[in-house]
């Protein structure tokens, strides 16, 4: 649930962070970008996933889409903040060959923020483990419904092992972060 659900919020996050990127966007796009943005961060994740199990039922699917819900907003925001902020004289280049909008986009934007995609896309994924455990709680599936029922069972010695491996889960998550930071710059 956590991995796929930052993979669709980083594919769905990274279009509309162009869109609120005020360098790159006309202003009804840019509102609108920034108006998606808020809205995804605008409610904590324990109330969209209340209105997501309501809404589609219990299990994953609901715990699913309470994640990508958070992670367009969290990774719209934070993306659009660093293409606000890129080297405008590598941009410039790139326009100065005719290169259309996706050419300037893919040559002259990505290469600037893809260090800073890869690190969050990998600290989303980190949130989400953890935040999948509390959704789960409340009926939106994954491994806090597991652990929910071991405490509720009084299984402690199964308690404690799913709070491990969620433990391993995180630590690999840096060893992962650091390699691929390592690789990208």
């Amino acid at each position: 649930m956590a991995t796929l659900s930052t993979a669709l919020g980083v594919l769905i996050g990274i279009p509309i962070a162009v869109m609120a990127a005020r360098n790159f966007a006309p202003l009804p796009v840019y509102a609108a970008g920034r108006g998606i943005i808020s809205l995804g961060r605008t409610f904590h994740e324990i109330i969209v996933a209340i209105l997501f199990v309501k809404a589609v039922g219990f299990g994953p699917f609901a715990g699913m889409l309470t994640l990508t819900w958070g992670s367009i907003g969290f990774f719209g925001k934070l993306l659009a903040e660093q293409i606000e902020n890129i080297d405008r004289g590598q941009v410039e280049a790139i326009r100065a060959t005719g290169a259309g909008r996706g050419a300037v986009l893919l040559f002259g934007v990505l290469p600037q923020v893809l260090p800073r995609i890869i690190g969050l896309t990998i600290y989303q994924w980190d949130v989400h483990l953890r935040q999948s455990t509390i959704i789960g709680i409340v009926g939106a599936g994954g491994i806090g419904t597991t652990l929910y029922n071991s405490f509720a069972r009084y299984d402690y010695d199964f308690s404690l092992a799913i709070l491990l491996v969620i433990v391993a889960i995180v630590l690999l998550g840096e060893v992962v972060s650091a390699v691929a930071r390592k690789r990208i710059q």
